[in-house]
């Protein structure tokens, strides 16, 4: 089910209905890549006209992080790997989002041998494609989602009402360690990447007024 038809809904009927997302937010995403890459200021984005709006939230929250980022839009499916190449030359590396328009089954390989074709990886956006070349990606397992839709049940039982749709609490991280080896990319441990992209949000969240 789209996530802007939930939020939708919600918003008509606030808690008569909600979701526990299972991506990953896409500052979390942005944060394992720098956590990988710590040199990296510049991330590049591919969206459709369409899909552009998935990455308005994202790059107002980067400058926080030393990071900033463009979305190159393609326009056609035959302008995909030319305005992926203008991308790559100018990110640090590429952030992908869940947009089924850019990343499929049919487009994911030629992205993945283009970026690495010019020494840049791609983060993101799930752990079936860090399988199929992408270097990481953030994940929620099983039983974390499950207990997110526990604990919003648990609150309707209690309340009558279900709290707002959002993201789990805690996340895991996937690594693509034969494509960290060919790029020769020293890959930190997947706990030490989770707790410096906590710590950076906890930060920052500590930070605000």
């Amino acid at each position: 089910m789209e996530r802007s038809f939930i939020q939708a809904y919600t918003e008509r009927h606030p808690g008569q209905v909600s979701a526990v997302y299972y991506d990953v937010p896409l500052l979390r995403q942005a944060l394992i890549g720098k956590a990988i890459l710590p040199q990296a200021t510049r991330i590049s984005l591919l969206a459709t006209q369409e899909s552009i709006g998935l990455y308005d939230t994202l790059i107002t929250q980067l400058p926080a992080y030393g990071l900033e980022a463009r979305v190159f839009v393609v326009e056609t499916e035959q302008q995909l790997i030319p305005t992926l190449a203008r991308a790559l030359s100018y990110g640090d590396f590429l952030l992908a989002a869940p947009d089924d328009a850019i990343y499929n089954p049919r487009t994911i390989k030629h992205i993945l041998l283009t970026a690495y074709r010019r020494n840049k990886i791609v983060i993101g956006p799930s752990q079936a494609y860090v399988k199929a070349g992408s270097l990481a990606s953030g994940y929620s397992s099983f039983p974390t989602l499950i207990h997110g839709v526990a604990h919003y049940l648990d609150t309707y039982f209690k309340t009558g009402a279900f709290p707002a749709p959002d993201y789990p609490e805690a996340y895991g991280v996937e690594i693509n360690r034969q494509v960290a080896r060919s790029l020769n990319i020293p890959v930190p441990d997947r706990d030490r990447i989770v707790t410096e992209v906590d710590e950076a949000l906890a930060l920052r969240q500590r930070a605000l007024p």
